[in-house]
């Protein structure tokens, strides 16, 4: 690495430090000020809450990362043009081509950093918030799982291996131990419950086992109404996010489903997402380069970084929005995901070639 790569480096990670300090802090307080409805759920309190939110701030900045690198890319570059030191490099016969490629080996380390983040810190850190968060709501022994989650009430353990939109548990386990015995004394399997009621489950597609004497008696039902274990507003937080599996275990959980024949478009559409993060960091960061050197170059720091600020929130909802009507459409999820980034790196492609 040369001097000048490592003098532009250095400037590009001071940005992107200062852009990741304003903007995870902003982005912590608008999730937190969501959270002051669950507290009092349970044994929630406000130091859990900012417990979870602590453990969430990693997985926030990932989140951020293409915002991040467009704004800080454009902070560095343009403060770099501001005291005419890009002027300088030009005029020692440093083409911008060659400014391009110092920033964009910085930003290959940035987005290096991002995947091993995304692969290794924040899955286990999310996970742990939410296993927590969990716990404190449901006042239960709580083992939240990447395929379902297990509570524990008295001689009663529960497993719940999935649930359907946040709402419906479906193959569902039930084991509940005689104190006396020591032994196992009922099993239940059901391929799902309703839980429209707060006090009773409607379980449905049971498999029922009573162990009494050294014998095993086995009968099964339509449906069976029993106790509720956990009310709506509980399952939703049981129900781990998708998002907080790393790439590679929702590359495994996809196999695990379309293995099962289950429906898999939403977890595909995730792990692209996630595995797409890379190509859309290095994007956002070609898009800063019109911003220092094209037609943008003569405007205000302040308009820049406005424009930017625009340019970025904007890619995120058109993001959102193409991936729910891929969603809708069942179109391929590869597609719809790289669809906007490609957009990008075609506008930023079409404002680089207008540079003089």
């Amino acid at each position: 690495m040369t001097i000048l790569d490592r003098y532009i480096g250095m400037a590009l990670a001071r940005a992107y430090l200062l852009a990741s300090l304003i903007l995870l802090p902003l982005f912590t307080l608008l999730d937190l000020i969501r959270q002051l409805e669950d507290i009092g759920v349970g044994d929630y309190g406000l130091v859990d809450a900012f417990v979870y939110e602590a453990l969430m701030m990693p997985g926030y900045l990932v989140e951020l990362m293409p915002f991040i690198a467009l704004l800080g890319t454009i902070s560095a570059l343009g403060g770099l043009a501001r005291h005419s030191e890009l002027t300088a490099m030009r005029a020692a016969g440093v083409s911008i081509w060659r400014i391009g490629l110092a920033t964009l080996k910085t930003g290959f380390l940035f987005v290096l950093a991002v995947a091993l983040t995304m692969e290794f810190v924040t899955p286990s850190l999310q996970q742990i918030a939410i296993t927590h968060q969990s716990s404190a709501m449901s006042g239960e022994d709580t083992l939240i799982e990447r395929h379902g989650f297990w509570i524990r009430q008295g001689n009663r353990f529960i497993n719940v291996r999935n649930i359907h939109d946040g709402l419906v548990p479906t193959d569902i386990h039930i084991f509940e131990f005689d104190p006396v015995q020591r032994g196992l004394a009922m099993y239940l399997h059901a391929d799902e419950a309703d839980t429209g009621s707060e006090q009773e489950w409607k379980y449905k597609g049971l498999i029922l086992k009573d162990f009494k004497a050294g014998t095993v008696e086995t009968r099964k039902e339509e449906e069976q109404t029993w106790q509720s274990y956990l009310t709506a507003k509980q399952l939703q937080v049981l129900d781990i996010p998708i998002e907080s599996l790393s790439p590679l275990d929702l590359y495994e959980y996809v196999g695990y489903l379309e293995a099962s024949g289950q429906v898999t478009k939403r977890f595909e559409l995730v792990f692209w997402q996630k595995a797409s993060m890379p190509l859309a960091i290095a994007a956002m960061i070609a898009l800063a380069f019109p911003f220092v050197f094209g037609p943008l170059r003569s405007s205000s720091a302040g308009k820049r970084t406005v424009l930017a600020a625009i340019i970025g929130i904007s890619f995120q909802l058109i993001n959102q929005l193409v991936a729910n009507l891929g969603l809708m459409l069942e179109l391929n999820p590869l597609i719809t995901t790289l669809g906007p980034i490609a957009l990008i790196l075609l506008l930023a492609s079409l404002m680089i070639t207008r540079v003089h």
